[in-house]
């Protein structure tokens, strides 16, 4: 073995640009794999960062009437889950976000609602202090919390005499019990914090007038018992929301139990994203393989004396063979290397880029990553190294000897290579399809829009702490002279305010029913999403009115309320007339009537994916039930110039209170489409590579083909064959290659995008212009790597073909 190593080395130094082109052929198609495994281990196979991480799950309520499977859990369902006893241990948890003053400057930190088995149900430690008990997590208890490690570090300086200090949240003291481990991560809170940062935990406090509330706003977590599996869960979880059903008919009709995974929970939709990415770095490297072998098998032929010299001496098949493996496996071990380091430096990118992926901080170049490289790198090396091998095996040696292939060793060399081009360019056609399909919707998102204008709109969100702000007039009143004060702004156009702003993510609803017909029974009352809004909202983010009008000044607290609805809630009760002056009736704070007296268009309040539902705007100036807003501001210039002069408009009403999440609407909508934008160019990027290997071989292939007929040529044109039969013949051999890859690679398509269901929009995955398009674009390219060698042989001189060997 190592004499034959030896001799591989001496073989790759004599042909330097041979062996350079298959090591980065390799190198590309590696790195390519290693990074998008990187990418699936760290955020698919990668256990959670919590004790037993297989028996935790997210326990949702589902609405049975709007098809919505993980609804927010209300704390008198929650209160009787935990009574029942299936899991070993249930928390309660709401993540949004407070104000911490003293100490520096006003913070705007996230604050994480948690029950006081939250702690051990995720094994979270201290490194000062201890966790609340639930002794503390009862209602009426002291204010206390425990704050993160790196809020620790980030506000206190690590200093370990926190523990114990009173500090100041929402203007209310609160008092550090502990400083949590630094490798304890809520990656679960961090999905819906508004903050994106989990900084302080405090306990719930629940007390028996819980048990009766209504309201659904809590997410729940829970840990299996050893005896139960996820599927007796949710089956003994179904059975108790039917008993809580008959027991509470009003609040809990029309409801049932959903319960999910965390690990489900937490990697949400990118799982398939990331799997088809995946696939399709695979079939790039399976084109680079079939490239390298197409390589390969032309240096095989081009040695077929010196193999034959060798068994004449008494070397064996087998040991030829396995010359011509070590071979691909040195090229394979070269290529591999080089490719992992082009994936250390991909993957510090890609963190570096933070794509909208959940887990990224796991993703790195670790032990079971480098295991699969080099797996992969010596599979990759078996694989390009089988065609000669195999030739080699199945060649007479005595014919090669006396200078000749054979006919047989031929007619066997052209079928591998022309299988190899037609596996290249059907997966290629494959990649390219999908590529496609995943432009088109980008480009159909992006037309479609969100129903109002992005541009040159800058967001900022203000909470106020209900200890100063008890009251509506002090919320609404505030509001008010901040929209004011923030439109009189040198720059600004327009500037308004609303609750859970489009894009920002959040929101609330309720249910309703219009006064126009009886009330419904319960579990049968329709829903609609809620947000109360500044009088001026529609017209700054340009929403267009439908029906009636907007909000005026004549809309005050002591005017009967009105509201304005969406055109899909129109559409719903009122199709074949008009919504205006009708009434709808909403059990909120008691029941509130309001009068319609406007209609506008949907916009989607989510992102292009968002389909509409019934939306009903109130104006703060009536009636308000929050404590929080987002300034909606549109600017002439670029609005993010207008971030400071919005910072101070904030303190000149309040010192104590900081604006936050300070967002462009555009940031917000690139956001919205951020995994969109991500899969489509990594998958784009890779079928563009995909199609270059495919191209190249195609064209290496027809000028080695082409080569071996030189002769042939010469004396087809010497016998009166002009160039142009010579050119044809070429192309038509190749041709034939293409429409049957091309043919095989639909079929494949048609079967393989399915996969990509749940990732295009407004798109079918058998768009018959995507097929067509990337048909004729590969088709076009590979004839036409078909023709440069047809058109070479076509020019030569027929005299000197002749005598060419």
């Amino acid at each position: 073995m190592g004499l034959e190593l030896r001799y591989v080395l001496r073989a790759i130094v004599r042909r330097p640009l041979f062996s350079l082109v298959v090591v980065l052929t390799i190198a590309l198609g590696i790195a390519a794999t290693t990074t998008t495994f990187s990418v699936v281990n760290g955020v698919l196979l990668e256990p959670l960062p919590y004790p037993q991480p297989e028996r935790l799950v997210s326990v949702w309520e589902h609405n049975i009437v709007r098809s919505r499977d993980r609804n927010v859990v209300s704390p008198a369902n929650y209160l009787a889950w935990r009574d029942e006893g299936v899991f070993e241990e249930m928390a309660a948890v709401i993540a949004a976000s407070g104000t911490i003053t003293g100490d520096g400057e006003p913070e705007r930190i996230g604050v994480v609602t948690a029950s006081a088995p939250f702690f051990p149900l995720l094994g979270a430690g201290t490194v000062a202090g201890r966790v609340y008990t639930t002794a503390e997590d009862a209602d009426g208890g002291e204010r206390v919390g425990v704050i993160s490690h790196g809020f620790w570090q980030r506000r206190f300086g690590g200093d370990p005499g926190v523990v114990g200090r009173t500090v100041q949240v929402n203007q209310l003291p609160l008092t550090i019990l502990g400083v949590l481990e630094p490798d304890f991560d809520f990656e679960y809170g961090a999905q819906f914090s508004f903050t994106g940062a989990a900084d302080l935990f405090v306990p719930h406090g629940f007390g028996e007038s819980a048990r009766s509330a209504s309201g659904r706003y809590l997410q729940v977590l829970g840990r299996l018992r050893p005896d139960m599996s996820l599927a007796m869960a949710r089956q003994r979880m179904t059975d108790v929301a039917q008993r809580l059903e008959a027991a509470y008919p009003d609040r809990n009709t029309g409801w049932s139990v959903n319960v999910v995974a965390l690990r489900e929970q937490t990697v949400g939709d990118v799982e398939r994203a990331l799997l088809v990415i995946f696939g399709a770095v695979a079939f790039v490297l399976l084109i680079a393989c079939a490239n390298v072998a197409n390589l390969m098998l032309t240096r095989a032929s081009e040695r077929h004396q010196e193999v034959a010299v060798r068994s004449a001496l008494g070397a064996s098949r087998w040991r030829i063979t396995r010359q011509t493996l070590v071979e691909s496996l040195t090229l394979a071990v070269l290529g591999g290397t080089l490719g992992l380091l082009l994936a250390a430096w991909a993957v510090s990118g890609l963190v570096a880029l933070a794509p909208d992926i959940p887990r990224l901080q796991n993703i790195a170049l670790n032990a079971p990553v480098m295991l699969f490289a080099l797996a992969t790198t010596l599979l990759a090396g078996l694989l390009f190294g089988m065609a000669p091998a195999l030739q080699t095996l199945r060649s007479d040696l005595v014919t090669w000897l006396r200078g000749r292939a054979g006919e047989g060793g031929r007619r066997e060399a052209k079928r591998m290579r022309a299988a190899l081009v037609v596996s290249e360019i059907a997966l290629s056609l494959m990649l390219l399809i999908g590529a496609g399909l995943l432009i088109r919707s980008l480009v159909r998102m992006t037309d479609v829009g969100v129903g109002f204008e992005t541009r040159n709109v800058l967001t900022a969100t203000i909470d106020l702490p209900g200890a100063r702000y008890s009251e509506f007039e002090q919320v609404s009143g505030f509001f008010e002279r901040l929209v004011e004060r923030v439109a009189g702004l040198p720059g600004v156009q327009q500037a308004s305010a609303i609750t859970w702003a489009p894009l920002l993510g959040g929101g609330t609803g309720t249910s309703f029913w219009t006064n126009d017909r009886p009330e419904p029974r319960p579990g049968e009352y329709p829903v609609a999403d809620i947000r109360w809004v500044n009088r001026d909202y529609h017209e700054t983010l340009g929403i267009r009115l439908i029906q009636g009008r907007l909000f005026d000044a004549t809309d005050v607290a002591s005017a009967p309320l009105r509201v304005v609805i969406n055109e899909t809630m129109k559409q719903e009760f009122w199709p074949d007339q008009s919504a205006i002056g009708q009434q709808i009736s909403m059990p909120w704070d008691g029941t509130k009537v309001a009068e319609i007296v406007g209609v506008v268009r949907d916009i989607k309040h989510n992102g292009p994916r968002d389909e509409p539902r019934s939306m009903i705007y109130w104006n703060v100036a009536q009636w308000m039930d929050f404590d929080f807003m987002t300034l909606v501001v549109r600017s002439a210039g670029d609005p993010a110039l207008l971030a400071g002069s919005i910072r101070s408009s904030v303190a000149a009403l309040d010192a104590d209170l900081p604006a936050y999440a300070i967002r462009t609407m555009d940031d917000l909508l690139g956001d919205a489409l951020a995994q969109t934008r991500f899969v489509t160019l990594t998958l784009g990027m890779f079928a563009t590579l995909a199609f270059v290997l495919a191209c190249i071989g195609v064209y290496g292939v027809m000028s080695y083909v082409t080569g071996r007929r030189v002769q042939e040529f010469g004396v087809r044109m010497a016998l009166g064959a002009d160039r142009g039969v010579v050119v044809r013949m070429v192309v038509r051999q190749g041709a034939m290659l293409v429409a049957l890859a091309l043919a095989i690679g639909l079929i494949g398509s048609l079967l393989v995008s399915r996969l990509l269901e749940n990732l295009v929009f407004d798109v079918g995955t058998a768009d018959p212009l995507t097929f067509i398009a990337m048909s004729l674009l590969l088709g076009t390219v590979a004839l036409f790597a078909c023709w440069l060698p047809a058109r070479r042989a076509a020019s030569i001189n027929p005299v000197r073909a002749m005598r060419s060997e």
